[in-house]
């Protein structure tokens, strides 16, 4: 079963009522708002195939600042952007990604997810989906805003999530109520972008599939090993 096969399962199991607390009533509002957000333009203001790759320097789950630099020095480098543990969607694509991420470092690339949650929920995404890839904090979404990932939740999205306990300014570690779109981005040694794909529908995410084929193309002599 493919990645999105999943979510559109799980998609469903939620809109049947078998996946509490989340209600109709909720998949209205969030449904609603993530269809205004696609329906804005927001996925064709993200950064495209050919642009440059943004460098970063951010503190993984422990805190050691982790350089784009050095990762590219070593290989292509492909980057994750998700929202948090508390997204089940989110929860899939790690998981996912983890399943593919011994070919990865065969092709002599690696992975990285960045997050704006707090270190605690950095960690807690690990255990849950038993991660060998790095997690990258981004507080405030700032290295999401340079791919143009970033939206502001309103009210009525803040609401529904306040409804389940949810107070992002604890979750995120600031009061910007900024999210991130899903995307996979991948960069070359020479940091240009060789892949991007974001969705403003979080129920909808990039096949790992699609991402291995990018660095195949990338790596052609590696590509053929079995």
């Amino acid at each position: 079963m493919s990645l999105n096969e999943r979510l559109r399962e799980y998609k469903s199991r939620q809109e049947a009522g078998e996946v509490p607390p989340i209600t109709p009533a909720h998949l209205e509002v969030i449904y609603r708002e993530a269809h205004a957000l696609a329906a804005s333009g927001a996925e064709d203001r993200v950064l495209k195939v050919g642009a440059p790759f943004p460098s970063f320097e951010l503190p993984d789950e422990n805190g050691e600042l982790i350089s784009s630099a050095d990762l590219l020095s070593r290989g292509p480098l492909a980057v994750v952007f998700y929202r948090g543990v508390w997204c089940d969607y989110c929860n899939f694509e790690l998981e996912a990604l983890e399943e593919v991420y011994p070919r990865i470092k065969e092709l002599g690339a690696d992975l990285v997810a960045i997050s704006p949650v707090t270190m605690p929920l950095l960690r807690a995404a690990i255990r849950r989906n038993k991660l060998s890839y790095r997690i990258l904090s981004d507080r405030g979404n700032v290295y999401a805003a340079r791919f143009n990932l970033t939206y502001t939740m309103n009210q009525d999205l803040l609401d529904v999530w306040g409804s389940f306990g949810m107070d992002f300014s604890k979750i995120n570690g600031d009061d910007s109520n900024s999210m991130t779109m899903p995307g996979v981005f991948l960069a070359d040694t020479d940091g240009v972008l060789r892949f991007a794909t974001a969705y403003a529908r979080h129920w909808e995410r990039t096949e790992p599939a699609d991402l291995l084929a990018a660095i195949e193309r990338l790596s052609p002599d590696r590509s053929v090993r079995s």
